[in-house]
C-alpha cells in the first residue's frame, strides 16, 4: 500500500495522547473560541475546528449542535458532509491507478466512457482533472431538466445524461470552469478501470492505509453513520431548517463523510509522500496549464494560492446543509480543516481567522479590500423589439435535456414552466431574445437567457437557452405547431 508505516503509527498514537491532554488553553486556543463564539450561539448547528503542525494535534474543539432534533453536540469526532473536498480524493483514486499503469491522465475520457459523444477533440483524464474540459454541469442540467433538487442519480444516469448533449461549453483544454460533472466522470472511471464501487477502492487504497477510520463515500443511502451532523439553512424568525439531502448517495465531486480528525491525517500524509510516494505528491499537487499555457490555481482536486504572503494547498465544499474548508500552509507545516454543519457560515473566513492567530509571526500584511465597481445607472427597460408574444406561445422539447418546457401568454406576458416548476416570467432583452430570473438551479447563476429561432417562413421554431454552465442548449417546436402559424 505505500505507507509508512512507522509514520502511521507515531500518527496515530500523537492523536491518541491529543485526545487525553489536559494541559490549560492556551492563548491561541481561547481566542479560537471567541472567534467561533462571534459566528455560533448557544444551540445552534456550528461547526468543528482541528489545527495541527506537522504530526502534533494543535487543538480540535466543537461548537454548536450536530442535531437539533436531539440537541447534540458537535465534537472533533462528529462526520460531516464535506462536500467537494471530496475532489481530491476522487483525483487521488485516479493518481493511484495512474501509478498501477491501468490508465493515463492523458487518456480520451471516451476510452473508458465510450457512451459520450465525439465532439471532434479529445477530452482527456487531465482535462476532468483541472476543470478544463469544457464539459456541460449535471447539476444545471439536471434543475433544468426539471429534477427535484433532491432527486438521486446514479453514475450511469449522470453518464447517460452526457451522453446526450451536443455540444461542449468551451474547447477542451482552452478555459478553465469548475465542474462537478467531471468529478462524477472520474468517479466513474475509478469504478470502471478498479471493476469496484469508488468508495470501495478509496476505502482499500486511501482510508484504511492511512487510519481515517471515520471516512467513507456516502454511497448508500439507507446507511447508519455514529456521530453524524445533519445539515442545515437558516430558517424564519432566527430558526434553522433541515436540508440535509439523505438520498443523494453518489460520490464523486462530493459525498464524502469524515472528520476534521481525519483530514489532518490525510493533509499531513500528503504532505510527507505518505500515501504513495513523492511521484503521487508532485501528481496531485502540479497545476494544471491552459492550452495557451497559462498555468492555472488548480491542481488534482486541490487549489494552489496563498494567505498573506504564505502558500496554501486546500480546497473548501459546498453541498446541502454543509459548508467545509482544509488548508495547509506547507512552508510552515499547518493545516486547519474547519467543517459546518450550516449554509450561513464562512469556512474560508474561520480557517483564515484562525491562521491569524497560529501564524501570526510568519503572516503579512492583510490584503486591501477590493474597491467596489461602480454601477453605470439604471438600465432603461428592455422592450420587444420584433414580433408579437404569441409568436412566443407553444411547447417546446429538448433531447439533450429530455426535458419540455411551456411558453404562455398570460396577461400580456410571456412566461415559461419548466416541467413541474411554477412558471417564470420571461423579459424581452432584444430582438427575439428574453431573460428568465429565479430558474431553478443545483448551483451556480439563477438565470436563463433564451435566443429564439425562426425558419424561412418567420415562425418560432425553437430556442437555445443557456443558464450557467449551461450553454446553448437546443430546444425544437412541435413541426405540428410551426405548420399552424404558416
Amino acid at each position: 500500500m505505500r505507507i509508512r508505516t512507522a509514520w502511521l503509527a507515531l500518527t496515530l498514537a500523537t492523536w491518541a495522547a491529543a485526545c487525553v491532554d489536559s494541559t490549560p488553553p492556551s492563548v491561541e486556543q481561547q481566542r479560537v473560541d471567541t472567534l467561533f463564539a462571534e459566528q455560533i450561539q448557544t444551540g445552534q448547528p456550528g461547526c468543528a475546528v482541528g489545527i495541527a503542525r506537522g504530526d502534533n494535534i494543535l487543538f480540535s474543539h466543537g461548537y454548536g449542535v450536530a442535531t437539533l432534533d436531539h440537541r447534540v453536540p458537535i465534537t472533533p469526532d462528529t462526520v460531516f458532509d464535506v462536500g467537494s473536498v471530496t475532489k481530491q480524493f476522487t483525483a487521488s483514486s485516479i493518481m493511484l491507478l495512474a501509478l498501477d499503469g491501468a490508465l493515463s491522465a492523458d487518456d480520451d475520457i471516451r476510452t473508458y466512457l465510450p457512451e459520450l459523444p465525439d465532439y471532434g477533440t479529445v477530452i482527456t483524464i487531465r482535462h476532468l482533472l483541472h476543470h478544463t474540459s469544457g464539459i456541460r454541469d449535471y447539476l444545471n442540467l439536471m434543475a433544468l431538466g426539471g429534477r427535484e433538487f433532491y432527486a438521486p442519480i446514479s453514475h450511469q444516469a449522470i453518464v447517460e445524461l452526457m451522453a446526450r448533449q451536443r455540444a461542449l461549453n468551451a474547447v477542451p483544454g482552452m478555459r478553465y470552469r469548475y465542474s462537478n460533472t467531471g468529478y462524477m466522470l472520474l468517479a466513474t472511471i475509478v469504478e470502471r478501470v478498479s471493476e469496484q464501487t469508488f468508495g470501495a477502492f478509496a476505502r482499500e487504497r486511501i482510508f484504511e492505509p492511512l487510519g481515517m477510520t471515520r471516512s467513507f463515500l456516502y454511497e448508500n443511502a439507507e446507511q447508519v453513520v455514529s456521530d453524524r451532523a445533519t445539515g442545515y439553512a437558516p430558517g424564519d424568525a432566527d430558526q434553522f431548517r433541515m436540508v440535509h439531502n439523505y438520498s443523494f448517495a453518489t460520490a464523486g465531486d462530493g459525498q464524502l463523510y469524515t472528520t476534521v480528525g481525519d483530514l489532518l491525517r490525510w493533509s499531513q500524509a500528503l504532505a510527507t509522500d505518505a500515501v504513495a510516494g513523492p511521484e503521487f505528491t508532485h501528481l496531485m499537487v502540479e497545476r494544471g496549464v491552459l492550452g495557451n499555457g497559462e498555468p492555472l490555481d488548480y491542481a488534482a482536486g486541490l487549489a494552489i494560492g496563498e494567505y498573506r504572503g504564505l502558500g496554501t494547498v486546500g480546497h473548501g465544499g459546498s453541498t446541502w446543509g454543509f459548508r467545509a474548508q482544509v488548508v495547509r500552509f506547507p512552508d510552515d507545516g499547518v493545516a486547519i480543516a474547519v467543517l459546518c454543519n450550516r449554509e450561513d457560515v464562512n469556512p474560508r473566513a474561520l480557517v483564515d481567522g484562525v491562521a491569524d492567530l497560529y501564524l501570526a509571526n510568519q503572516l503579512g500584511p492583510r490584503p486591501e479590500p477590493r474597491p467596489r465597481r461602480a454601477r453605470d445607472g439604471a438600465r432603461a427597460t428592455p422592450t420587444l423589439v420584433v414580433g408579437d408574444l404569441a409568436d412566443f406561445a407553444g411547447t417546446f422539447y429538448s433531447t439533450e435535456l429530455d426535458a419540455t418546457y411551456h411558453v404562455r401568454v398570460e396577461d400580456d406576458t410571456l412566461r415559461l414552466q419548466i416541467e413541474r416548476w411554477p412558471p417564470l416570467v420571461l423579459v424581452p432583452t432584444g430582438d427575439d431574445t428574453f431573460v428568465a430570473i429565479d430558474v431553478p438551479a443545483w448551483t451556480g447563476p439563477r438565470r436563463a437567457d433564451l435566443a429564439f429561432t425562426r425558419d424561412g417562413y418567420g415562425a418560432v421554431n425553437g430556442f437555445a437557452l443557456s443558464a450557467g454552465e449551461a450553454h446553448a442548449l437546443r430546444f425544437g417546436r412541435d413541426p405540428r405547431q410551426i405548420d399552424d402559424r404558416r
